[in-house]
């Protein structure tokens, strides 16, 4: 199979069932909340503790329990079957469950919390719940952004210092030039899961830190790093994780103001359930899974924009538009990238530029003192 036919068919699938996978949530979380289930489900919590931190605890685990199950089969198809089915994968079964649990109970863990408040502040401020959840959710984003290099990725990944000391300095130096901070370059073992290449810019302030994937370091060479880097530096350089921290904020809290507005309607009218019962978790899950799927292509649309501005900056620092388009050229065959996707799909699943995009931009890019 050619690459492009295999890209294709790799992707079709996937974005296939992704479409399919969100028709099963629809119709099995309506099912849960309209048949009654839900609320059977709250009893059985309830049963075991009137505490309801307790009470909404033993509903959320059983509740997430049930969508894991829902998932799997979408899961390891997806993320095992047809990652090696292409090539793309170096794990063994065991170590891809493994890791597949970690995610779910990561997930778990994440949701639980957002849970617990959520439904704490609809029952003391029922009519303003969504303003405080709003500003937890944007909390809860900077957490996570600064424990994601010492407390997530180590959950999957191996960090060490990268070998190849004139990389190191030269990706040093590119943050000195441009007075960003950074603790440190390091690799990690991006190798024993994927053949995949990736690099990426991590955690806030000074313990801010450059990774790189070892399959990035052995098959590119030190511009066509550089390059790569230097666009990360862009995002930073640009305020690019503030503003997509405070436009998902901004999307999160209108999500929850509409949840608010029709569900108080909805489920009243419907079954008799207010908002702040935890039976009301399904249609609530529902609501925001649909409202996240109609704003995806704005949200796409602006990460798009935000990567051709860290384009910009990357070939406006290294000058050098030969390394950035042979980087792009690499990194689409290495984790093999659609060439040609669809407006709808590129509307739909991409927040970056597709490569082939980003490889004539470079081409065509004219440096302003040119």
């Amino acid at each position: 199979m050619r690459e492009g036919e295999a890209s294709k068919q790799y992707h079709n699938v996937k974005n296939w069932l992704f479409y399919i996978g969100l028709s099963i949530d629809i119709v099995v979380l309506f099912l849960i909340q309209a048949t009654g289930a839900s609320v059977n489900l709250r009893n059985f919590a309830s049963s075991f503790s009137a505490n309801p931190f307790i009470m909404h605890a033993i509903y959320t685990g059983v509740f997430c329990l049930i969508l894991y199950i829902l998932h799997f089969p979408f899961e390891f198809f997806l993320g095992y079957t047809w990652e090696h089915k292409f090539g793309l994968s170096n794990q063994k079964l065991l170590g891809w469950f493994w890791d597949d649990l970690k995610k779910a109970f990561l997930s778990l863990a994440i949701i639980l919390v957002l849970v617990e408040i959520i439904y704490f502040l609809l029952g003391k401020f029922p009519n303003h719940w969504w303003v405080g959840a709003g500003c937890f959710w944007l909390l809860l984003s900077i957490f996570l952004a600064r424990i994601l290099p010492n407390v997530i990725i180590p959950l999957f990944y191996q960090y060490s210092k990268i070998e190849n000391e004139d990389l190191r300095k030269g990706i040093l130096g590119l943050f000195d030039r441009c007075h960003v901070p950074v603790q440190d370059v390091y690799t990690i073992n991006l190798s024993s899961k994927t053949k995949k290449a990736n690099a990426f810019v991590c955690g806030l302030g000074k313990k801010r830190r450059v990774v790189l994937g070892d399959t990035l370091v052995s098959n590119f060479s030190v511009p066509e790093i550089e390059a790569v880097v230097a666009h990360e530096l862009g995002h930073y350089k640009n305020k690019d994780i503030i503003k997509l921290i405070a436009v998902n904020a901004f999307v999160v809290f209108w999500g929850f103001f509409l949840v608010h507005k029709i569900l108080n309607y909805l489920l009243l009218s419907w079954g008799g359930i207010a908002i702040s019962d935890i039976a009301s978790l399904p249609i609530f899950t529902l609501s925001m899974m649909i409202f996240g799927f109609l704003v995806t292509p704005i949200l796409n649309a602006y990460s798009r924009k935000l990567e051709v501005a860290a384009d910009k900056f990357s070939l406006d620092f290294t000058k050098n538009r030969e390394a950035f388009s042979s980087m792009m050229e690499k990194l689409g065959q290495m984790n093999l990238a659609e060439l040609n996707p669809s407006w709808i799909n590129e509307m739909m699943f991409y927040d970056h530029p597709p490569i082939p995009k980003r490889v004539q931009f470079a081409k065509n890019y004219q440096w302003d003192d040119a």
